[in-house]
């Protein structure tokens, strides 16, 4: 009698164990066929979709890093043409030679105005004395194309319903944080500059209830002569 019944707990317990072994390889099983269908769907998804392969950061990257020392913290990546970034960089020897003249962070396209000559990249900026630090995101086409960096100077394009002006000018460019576009425009970025008490007021109200465009400048740009551009000034 006890022997029966302990043969009978044993086939008991190896049906159990013969159900949760085949639990578990239906699991696997499943799993691995959701990964196949997803993987194909992400192919369904290219289909027809002309690609290219660019290089991408996938750890940041410190300012004044040269060309040559990326190869570690970039990857080549197969986008579709509309998700690349214009003039993206397909190979590192194309920036030979240079450094990278702010930040890059993991998602970031390289670009050649994302290098430039080791001289030409300045160091930490500091905020002036009297001012203060203002940041605001912004499409890549709205800040020359990403081509700047700390220490730049820029100048404030403000639009509102029909009206347009040059309100701020020689705004001093602190921090350049760049950004992943959404796959239809350049890759956007983060700009922290040092402005003016009322300056920051301007960059604020023209973010927030208007349009932002951004000029680089330098020490032989010429403000004046400006006015507010209203749509007869275009198109009288």
């Amino acid at each position: 009698m006890d022997r029966a019944l302990h043969e009978n707990r044993e086939i008991f317990v190896n049906k159990q164990l013969l159900a949760i072994g085949a639990a578990v390889l239906l699991a696997v099983l499943g799993f691995a066929a959701l990964f196949a269908y997803a993987k194909g769907a992400d192919d369904r998804a290219f289909e027809g979709t002309e690609r290219t392969t660019v290089l991408r950061v996938k750890q940041e990257v410190a300012t004044k890093t040269p060309s040559s020392e990326l190869s570690a913290s970039v990857e080549a990546v197969e986008l579709p043409k509309a998700a690349v970034v214009p003039g993206a960089v397909t190979d590192l020897s194309e920036l030979e030679g240079l450094v990278t003249r702010g930040v890059l962070v993991p998602g970031d396209q390289l670009t050649p105005a994302k290098f430039a000559q080791a001289d030409d990249v300045k160091g930490d900026t500091a905020v002036p004395k009297g001012m203060q630090e203002l940041s605001f995101l912004l499409e890549g086409q709205r800040i020359v194309g990403g081509a700047l960096a700390p220490g730049d100077t820029i100048g404030v394009m403000a639009s509102y319903a029909g009206r347009t002006a040059n309100p701020i000018n020689g705004v001093l460019v602190l921090k350049v944080d760049a950004g992943v576009g959404d796959g239809q425009t350049a890759a956007g970025a983060t700009l922290t500059v040092a402005v003016k008490t009322l300056d920051a007021e301007k960059i604020v109200h023209a973010m927030e209830f208007g349009k932002v465009w951004l000029t680089k400048q330098n020490e032989d740009t010429d403000t004046g002569g400006g006015r507010t551009i209203t749509d007869e000034d275009v198109a009288p």
